[in-house]
């Protein structure tokens, strides 16, 4: 399954929204300069019972979950100062996707 190419332009915020409401959850508060909030990931693993360790860090967690759903990681998915990018929540939306929709 690929994500509509419509969320390439969306916002992290807007990414981080949908992934909440796929899993039926309100939407983490996310702090200025779009940043990514932790739990967002923390919901994922905890609402599809992936069994990631929580104390991985927050690119840790979101590689677990897209290689849970038997994706890649891509070396671009994650930048400095433990920060998923943009194409990493992505990935994210389109793991939780999977599951949810199987």
């Amino acid at each position: 399954m690929a994500i509509d190419v419509s969320w390439n332009s969306r916002l992290k915020v807007e990414i981080v929204c949908e992934i909440a409401r796929l899993l039926g959850v309100p939407a983490p508060h996310m702090s200025t300069g779009s940043k990514e909030p932790r739990e967002i990931f923390d919901l994922v693993n905890g609402r599809l019972g992936l069994g990631i360790d929580p104390k991985s860090d927050k690119p840790g967690m979101a590689r677990g979950i897209v290689e849970a759903s038997g994706r890649r990681w891509a070396p671009d998915y994650e930048s400095r100062g433990a920060t998923v990018t943009k194409s990493g929540l992505l990935a994210v939306l389109e793991a939780v996707e999977f599951f949810v929709r199987e």
